[in-house]
């Protein structure tokens, strides 16, 4: 068995490091690579060596193939590990690696193309015996548009109705040409109340082929993992038998080597459908470690090396959960958040509670790369006692400086459906959490009390000025404060808490709830200009200081598509003077592997496109001005009249 002396690692973030720390314990040496908006990332300082693969912003770095397998050469690694992701599923870099003479640490070139494409996939399953979504008659509905390259919820769309089957036909090729450079489609039956339910398989490459049981991912939102958990609170022990020795026929019949997944629907009735396979280890792997106590990277890179598998089927010890942690906004459809991660503090971890991240505390988050941020993975006896871990974890983690999916993971949690084990792929829960408005302001008056606090500090470099002077007899103004899009008006005196203790970061304080008692806190503050972050027990707030004496904004201004988030300009699909309708498409931006259309809301004209093609821009940034109908033929019958 050959044993590699050094491995670089082709991906980046959370994937990169947790790898690399396997690794390490295992004596290897690692190699990364990075694009100059990386250049002080984690796995950057991680790794033994690290080679600049691309200029910033350079989205596609780390899909160059080239630079990626001469960065292997240069820094003589015997092997290269691609985490997860487009290049871990790519034919044509396992085929590069090999040519290279650097062990690619996945499957073999020719499956990984065998089952890249949906469609040679689905032949495959079928002749191994086993069952596939079934194809729809053509006046059949729900159908299920998907593309035959990718993954990820790239190039899918439900279709209800023969209505709308034309737009989201084009609309899912379009999308599958630029996210995979195939825009071949697959149009499956749309199973209503599926679970998807997926078998983590193992090769090696002495003919062995194991499973490593099943994980349920049926919540999901974009058609992209949220929770993952195993086992799946709807696998029976006969399902569980059923499906997981359909996994490896599929597998022993391809030749599978490492590590990889077999994805399945779950219908209702019991009976189970072939989806795809992964070619790769997945981002919810860990998942499966902890229910096993094996370690997959450290099993992949063995196997790899030409180790033998272990001859004894692993035991499924007690039930896992892991919730992904993204920089996104969910009462905003979950567009992607970008800006500096200010705040950042993770639960303790421990053998029952895992948090694998590839951010710090300061960090940029940006527009070109995948918003996960941290997957929380918890492990206990019992399905109850591993979502109330995993619960009581999410509360203890501080993000702030972008908007998280933190609160919508809890109360996902804490939903009574998936609670009961009832959620399924349809499962949805409103995306916007209750406002508390009351809870609002008592964060509202912590600020106050830091900010006088810290004004206070400023005056005692004159110590022959009293406290809270002033020229003048006038009560102090109220502080104006907004969290998100609500403002309030915090007077010095309040009911709300009582001060017992502040500091430099932190406020301590008695909260008085409806029966009048007070209950300590310890509020920690972060502030950056006009932005303070305040996090307690209570929850978290990104509070913004509001001018006392707002500015007047001007009147009369034409209507506007704007941004609604970080991202970078894909197409512009409107001129100047072109007429459009509401619901006009204007503009499509890319952010985090997320496309989004904007469209016009009125009818009118369009004045003037503001930005150009491969632009980036910010949130609420002007795309497109529209002059509306009524303002356009009154300037019309004024330009004549002159």
């Amino acid at each position: 068995m050959k044993h590699f002396r050094k491995i670089l690692v082709a991906n980046r973030g959370e994937i990169a490091v947790r790898i690399m720390r396997t690794c390490r314990t295992m004596g290897i040496e690692t190699v990364a690579v990075y694009s100059d908006f990386d250049r002080d990332a984690l796995h950057v300082r991680m790794a033994d060596q690290a080679v600049l693969i691309g200029p910033a912003p350079a989205r596609d770095s780390y899909l160059n193939i080239e630079k990626i397998v001469s960065a292997a050469r240069l820094t003589g690694a015997d092997a290269i590990h691609p985490g997860y992701g487009f290049l871990s599923e790519n034919a044509g870099f396992a085929s590069a690696c090999e040519e290279a003479g650097i062990v690619f640490i996945g499957p073999r070139a020719e499956v990984i193309r065998a089952l890249g494409s949906k469609n040679e996939a689905r032949k495959l399953a079928q002749e191994a015996g086993v069952p596939i979504v079934p194809t729809p008659a053509e006046h059949e509905f729900p159908k299920l548009i998907k593309a035959s390259a990718g993954g990820g919820g790239r190039g899918m769309r439900i279709v209800r109705s023969a209505a709308e089957f034309q737009e989201s036909f084009a609309a899912a090729q379009g999308e599958a040409e630029r996210a995979f450079g195939d825009g071949t489609l697959l149009v499956e039956r749309y199973i209503e109340g599926a679970r998807h339910v997926e078998v983590q398989i193992f090769g090696d490459h002495h003919g062995n082929v194991m499973h490593l049981f099943e994980r349920d991912c049926s919540l999901q939102r974009r058609h992209q993992k949220i929770i993952e958990e195993s086992p799946s609170p709807a696998v029976t022990p006969e399902i569980r038998r059923r499906m997981t020795d359909a996994a490896v026929s599929l597998a022993q019949k391809i030749g599978y080597t490492n590590a990889g997944t077999v994805e399945f629907l779950l219908a209702p009735s019991g009976d189970f459908y072939f989806i795809e396979v992964n070619t790769r280890i997945q981002v919810e792997h860990p998942v499966t470690e902890m229910v096993t106590g094996l370690d997959l990277v450290r099993l992949q890179i063995e196997v790899a090396q030409g180790a033998t598998l272990p001859a004894a089927q692993p035991e499924q010890m007690g039930h896992a959960i892991e919730a992904r942690l993204y920089a996104e906004d969910p009462a905003n459809e979950f567009l992607p958040s970008t800006g500096v991660l200010h705040v950042w503090q993770l639960p303790e971890a421990s053998t029952a509670l895992r948090v694998d991240t590839g951010v710090e505390e300061g960090i940029e988050i940006g527009v070109y790369y995948d918003p996960l941020l941290a997957k929380i993975i918890a492990h206990a006896g019992d399905r109850e006692s591993a979502i109330r871990k995993l619960t009581h974890a999410l509360r203890s983690l501080a993000a702030q400086g972008v908007q998280t999916n933190r609160e919508f993971l809890i109360a996902l949690l804490e939903n009574e459906e998936f609670l009961a084990g009832r959620a399924h792929t349809g499962f949805q829960l409103p995306a916007s959490v209750p406002v508390d408005e009351a809870l609002d302001r008592v964060f509202c008056a912590v600020a106050r009390i830091y900010i006088e606090r810290s004004e206070q500090s400023r005056r005692s470099i004159l110590p022959s000025i009293p406290p809270r002077f002033r020229n003048n007899p006038t009560a102090a103004p109220a502080m104006k404060f907004a969290i998100g899009s609500r403002d309030h008006a915090i007077n010095p005196s309040n009911s709300v808490l009582e001060v017992l203790t502040s500091s430099n970061d932190h406020v301590d304080a008695l909260v008085f709830h409806s029966q009048g008692r007070g209950v300590r806190y310890r509020f920690h503050i972060c502030q950056h200009g006009t932005d303070y972050y305040v996090r307690s027990s209570l929850g978290q707030r990104h509070i913004q200081r509001l001018p006392r004496f707002p500015e007047r904004t001007a009147a009369g201004q034409h209507q506007s598509a704007n941004s609604p988030m970080p991202g970078q300009v894909l197409r512009i699909l409107v001129a100047e003077g072109q007429s459009v309708e509401p619901g006009d498409a204007l503009v499509v931006l890319e952010a985090m592997k997320m496309e989004q259309t904007i469209k016009a809301t009125i009818q009118g004209v369009v004045r003037a496109v503001l930005v150009k093609a491969a632009e980036v821009v910010a949130p609420g940034q002007m795309l497109v001005e529209i002059e509306s109908v009524e303002d356009a033929n009154e300037h019309a019958n004024s330009s004549a009249k002159h």
